[in-house]
């Protein structure tokens, strides 16, 4: 089914899971390895190689958490340990309708969820996804058993290279090694942050020309819902922080995309995994294409990906997602400023003001009518910082 097949099979991403599990609810927190700030710590097992210091809290509690309730619907319910703000929420359903507006319940200890990544701290029977099977899903290993196209693994360091930490993510724990001064730097950070941490060492990709976030449904029959794909972006240390969509495009390496998802899917499907994959696909300047990464789980761009199918509809055919952009003002200030604009459709996915502060960091989604717009829009929003 490809990207234009794709767009009457669902609006929502909850229709996708209703149709999977029914009685389940969305679990929008990622558990860590190393913050004291959230009750779901991975300490003992499925240690993940999160960011190092630990995540700050807003981002953990409320960036992170609500803004994959957006676009998601209201077919499963979702849940937080923090309740997302009732107006960035009815700011949500200004934009997509009551369907749009997702079900927040409490945390229960009765629930059953659908992870993310496993978890520590909630008993195997109440994660969909058995827990350990989900963790080697995770891991950079499960890659190189996957029958397609991707970079060479070494078993020694060769320069250049890619060290990966196995169950890093966003681009964190990955280490671009050139020469020795490359692998001394990454070896002391490795030794300080993670020393334990089992890794994968790449060879590095040359004259690429392509960097691309392409995501799917599986369902537990094995088939596959297209979602589309971004063009990565990453900041200037190599962390994500977004990416860029454009539905004239969608189509465009349709056939070249889907050798790599299939032999993906059927992996996933034999282990047990149904629901949202996302992979990192690399294109050379042969046009060769090469997977590099693989998330078995919403990731930050699933939300952005999915509410950006909405608006080709309304003639909005490209759009920007930026990550933990800095904003003047409060929630309430920005959403004001937001709504006000025309021509673009601009949403807060999600938002966190420190204490004290007249900053608050955002999540945002644009939507436009051609790139340049949505880069305007998005200039003129911290040029008001």
């Amino acid at each position: 089914m490809s990207f234009k097949d794709s767009l009457t099979s669902f609006k929502f991403l909850s229709e996708l899971y209703q149709a999977d599990e029914p009685d389940a609810v969305l679990m929008t927190e990622y558990p860590s390895s190393n913050s004291r700030e959230t009750q779901f710590q991975n300490r003992t097992q499925y240690i993940i190689h999160d960011p190092y210091p630990a995540p700050p809290i807003g981002l953990l509690k409320t960036l992170g958490p609500h803004h994959l309730m957006y676009g998601w619907g209201n077919k499963v319910p979702v849940t937080s340990e923090i309740e997302p703000p009732r107006e960035l929420v009815d700011h949500w359903e200004k934009m997509f309708g009551e369907a749009g507006r997702p079900d927040w319940q409490g945390l229960d200890s009765e629930q059953i969820y659908i992870t993310s990544f496993p978890f520590e701290a909630i008993e195997a029977s109440r994660q969909v996804i058995e827990p350990s099977a989900l963790y080697h899903l995770h891991s950079k290993e499960a890659i190189v058993e996957i029958p397609c196209s991707q970079a060479e693994v070494y078993k020694d360091v060769q320069f250049p290279c890619l060290i990966k930490l196995s169950h890093g993510y966003a681009g964190l724990g990955n280490f671009f090694v050139r020469n020795e001064a490359d692998l001394k730097k990454a070896q002391s950070q490795i030794n300080e942050q993670w020393p334990d941490a089992p890794r994968v060492i790449n060879q590095l990709l040359s004259d690429i020309v392509g960097d691309y976030g392409v995501q799917f449904y599986l369902n537990k029959q094995g088939e596959l819902t297209w979602l589309g794909f971004t063009e990565q972006v990453f900041s200037a240390a190599g962390k994500w922080s977004g990416g860029v969509f454009n539905a004239d495009i969608q189509d465009e390496f349709y056939d070249e995309f889907l050798r790599v998802a299939q032999p993906v899917a059927k992996y996933l499907h034999q282990r047990g995994y149904f629901g949202v994959v996302g992979i990192d696909i690399l294109q050379n300047k042969k046009n060769e294409f090469f997977l590099v990464d693989l998330n078995p789980r919403l990731t930050g761009i699933t939300p952005f990906l999915v509410a950006s199918r909405l608006f080709i509809d309304e003639g909005y055919s490209h759009g920007i997602y930026a990550a933990s952009v800095e904003l003047s003002g409060t929630l309430s200030d920005i959403l004001r400023r937001v709504e006000a604009v025309a021509d673009t459709r601009i949403l807060i996915l999600g938002a966190y003001q420190a204490p004290e502060s007249h900053i608050t960091k955002c999540h945002i989604s644009i939507s436009g009518k051609s790139l340049r717009d949505c880069e305007k829009q998005l200039s003129d929003l911290k040029l008001k910082h």
